[in-house]
């Protein structure tokens, strides 16, 4: 890795160094800091088109590249989205079912479901599939132009799985001219290096390339597993990317491919039970020693091409964006969490007096193809009065995953095990519009609608691990299909106010794909999976206003109501280590729940500012949400994964100093407080958890010196410490303070 890491080092160089020639007396880029445009007035295509921020009448945040840049980058969902205004991370430790939820929308990891936040990348959906398909990979977050949030309901443009929003990350795209850099960045704790560079070449005023690698080498981790002397957090990747782009006097178009592959941090927890049946004195490992037998590992590979086509036509712009996208995911953990010397001892002192079988693997590996493609025609009349957008796109997917279940054979039972095999395919299609008139010169009506129509089909079999014939009887052979058809809509109200800021209302629906359950557990669970569950629909109510109140300070503020049917939420079979009927980790699985309601505020602000010869930005939002089941046999209770409290805020300052040279620092930080880990069947004694109150600092300080940028940075600075997830049997930890250096070289 070190020799790959010099090559590409070297290869970089050598491409910089014509750039530089190329370029001749051009100045050489600014500072990442340095504000290209003013607050509100960054362009974002949430509406489909190209509009200004301040423009778009719904609640939507903006992540540009030099917010990015000032915080060191950013390599994993949770960095790039934590103190998002109704954002709520949830994070299981591993990138491959860690999951993004907006405005109380449900989570559903540990499953096959759809996401309840539709994910794309430059304009194409990429979320769904077994593993890795309800947040971001790391090469998604590579080279970054811009990140879009959308809260709220978006089913009237975006479709599927958008009931709580939308994240649209964009990728940066050839320039024309000739730019580029390289970062290095070196983690104390862990010792991990990351490798990061971007070359972009302007061959003529018409065509230009970009290429790009991201690297990263992190052999050690906080979290450790000394029975195989590995880390969960360990982490080995590589990843390539090359654009080209193509302008001409009225078509542009750019054709991007990328391929990345290696270890990903691994699922991690650690057993902690309190003293009751089969643990007369509790069972507790240590807090970053995990003495698994089963090694932990992850890994992912991503394969993908993405081709965009702009055509402006005299009267109109035709946009087209195609994508095709490979992914192929596999994880491993120890369902006992333990190993057999270790319970034996613990059998022997006492501590443990249940039976475990120590030799529980759980072994998941998943391949999914996706394929979009989405073609829509912009265009306006009236003198500019009328906006209209129709548009259509075709999504296909398919998701072969495996999952092994190993255990020790017995005398009365010989089995090593089950597999599980499953096939999963989704066909879409959908055709959508929109059309918003300014019925004065302050007040504008938009109406949005889609219409969707999908085919999923299932196809899963469970089988003896050692004789390959089917196990489990006819409740482990699932050969089932739904064709559902929705239609989503928004009516959105806007009206200019004297002062300039924007005033809109808003309804809107939007729905979540049903699906199937294939993991049904064992028969002698407390709460039996169901097979399937059908389409989540909703309706919001929202107001909000938004605008500059200054040319430097950019404001946002906004109130829903959500109305929901059908409510898709995870549940568990009741299984727990310490259940003689049942002695495992809990199988998730999802259901509908019935009818709920959530309801929140959120305010957000951005100012930039001349202050003391430097230049200062400051941003930061809170939101206030709950929510609650309202019928069936959840009713009454909170929903889950809802914090009450979301914050963030972020400073970043840079000033001259000596010469050419410039200071600058940056504090990030993301707050959350509040809210019930799990949603809870009346009945059952599985217990349930607060979510973790938690603040988190993330900082950085360093010397821009022309080119050069060195810098020193931490992670949760305060080195706080806090659950991220509880069962009754298990404990996942947050990751501790880590901190190091920063070089990177601009051209």
């Amino acid at each position: 890795m070190r020799r790959q890491l010099c090559s590409c080092v070297s290869l970089f160089a050598l491409l910089g160094t014509p750039a530089i020639a190329m370029a001749q007396s051009a100045q050489s880029a600014p500072a990442p800091s340095t504000p290209s445009v003013s607050v509100g007035e960054v362009v974002v295509t949430a509406r489909r088109r190209e509009e200004k921020l301040a423009d778009v009448p719904v609640a939507a945040s903006v992540i540009d590249a030099a917010t990015l840049a000032d915080r060191g980058g950013a390599t994993s969902a949770l960095d790039l989205l934590a103190g998002q205004p109704s954002v709520r991370f949830f994070n299981t430790s591993s990138p491959v079912n860690s999951e993004i939820s907006i405005r109380a929308s449900p989570t559903a990891r540990a499953t096959a479901s759809d996401p309840s936040v539709g994910l794309y990348r430059n304009g194409a959906y990429i979320g769904g599939g077994a593993v890795g398909g309800r947040s971001f990979t790391r090469l998604d977050l590579f080279d970054l132009g811009r990140v879009e949030i959308l809260r709220g309901t978006q089913g009237a443009l975006y479709g599927r799985n958008a009931v709580g929003g939308a994240a649209n990350v964009v990728s940066a795209r050839p320039d024309f001219e000739n730019t580029g850099w390289i970062d290095l960045r070196y983690a104390s704790e862990t010792e991990g290096t990351q490798f990061q560079a971007v070359a972009n070449v302007m061959v003529s005023d018409g065509i230009a390339f970009r290429i790009g690698i991201d690297s990263v080498d992190q052999e050690k981790g906080f979290f450790y597993n000394s029975i195989n002397d590995v880390y969960f957090d360990r982490q080995e990747s590589t990843g390539l990317r090359g654009q080209l782009r193509f302008r001409g006097e009225r078509a542009d178009v750019n054709l991007l491919l990328e391929h990345s592959d290696g270890d990903i941090p691994a699922i991690t927890y650690r057993v902690v039970i309190a003293p009751g049946p089969g643990f007369p004195f509790g069972f507790s490992q240590p807090k970053y020693d995990y003495t698994w037998s089963l090694p932990p590992a992850a890994t992912q590979t991503l394969d993908g091409g993405i081709f965009s086509l702009d055509y402006r036509f005299d009267w109109a712009t035709l946009s087209l964006t195609s994508s095709s996208r490979r992914r192929s995911s596999f994880y491993q953990f120890d369902p006992d969490g333990t190993n057999q010397a270790e319970y034996l001892a613990n059998r022997t002192a006492g501590i443990i007096t249940t039976t475990i079988d120590t030799g529980q693997a759980a072994i998941i590996n998943d391949t999914t193809e996706l394929r979009t493609t989405d073609l829509h025609l912009a265009g306006g009349g009236f003198d500019g009065r009328l906006d209209w957008l129709v548009g259509a796109e075709i999504f296909d997917l398919t998701s072969l995953s495996s999952s092994i279940a190993r255990r020790t054979p017995t005398l009365f039972s010989p089995s090593l095990g089950t597999r599980s095999p499953v096939k999963l395919t989704y066909q879409s299609s959908a055709v959508y519009g929109s059309l918003g008139f300014d019925i004065t010169d302050t007040i504008n009506l938009t109406g949005e609608a889609r219409f969707t129509s999908d085919e999923k089909a299932v196809h899963a079999r469970r089988y003896d691990a050692g004789t390959g014939l089917p196990a489990g009887g006819p409740a482990f052979i699932v050969d089932d299909q739904i064709a559902p058809t929705n239609t989503s809509y928004n009516i959105i109200g806007s009206w200019r106010t004297p002062v300039g800021l924007l005033a809109y209302g808003k309804v809107g629906t939007s729905y979540r794909s049903g699906g199937f359950n294939t993991n049904l557990g064992l028969a002698t669970a407390p709460n039996p999976v169901t097979s399937s569950y059908d389409d989540e629909t909703s309706k919001t109510y929202e107001v909000g206003l938004k605008g500059n109140i200054t040319p430097s300070i950019f404001v946002g503020l906004a109130a829903y109501k959500t109305e929901t049917e059908n409510l898709i939420v995870q549940t568990d079979n009741g299984c727990a280590i310490s259940l003689p009927a049942c002695p495992t980790l809990a199988v998730a699985f999802l259901i509908n729940a019935g009818q709920a309601e959530s309801q929140g505020v959120e305010a957000e602000a951005v100012g930039r500012f001349t202050l003391f010869d430097g230049q200062l930005r400051l941003s930061g939002s809170v939101s206030r949400q709950s929510g609650e089941v309202t019928d069936g046999v959840y009713k009454g209770r909170d929903l889950p994964q809802v914090p009450d409290w979301i914050a963030g805020a972020d400073v970043n300052y840079n000033r001259p100093f000596i010469g050419d040279t410039r200071l600058f620092f940056n504090v990030n930080w993301s707050g959350q407080w509040g809210g019930r880990q799990e949603l809870i069947r009346p009945g059952l004694t599985t217990p349930n958890y607060d979510l973790a109150d938690m603040s988190l600092i993330n900082g950085r300080v360093g010397v821009d010196i022309k080119d050069v940028q060195v810098s020193l940075f931490v992670t949760n600075a305060t080195n706080e410490e806090f659950s991220i997830f509880n069962s009754s049997t298990t404990e996942r930890l947050n990751t501790p303070r880590n901190w190091g250096v920063q070089l990177r070289y601009r051209w």
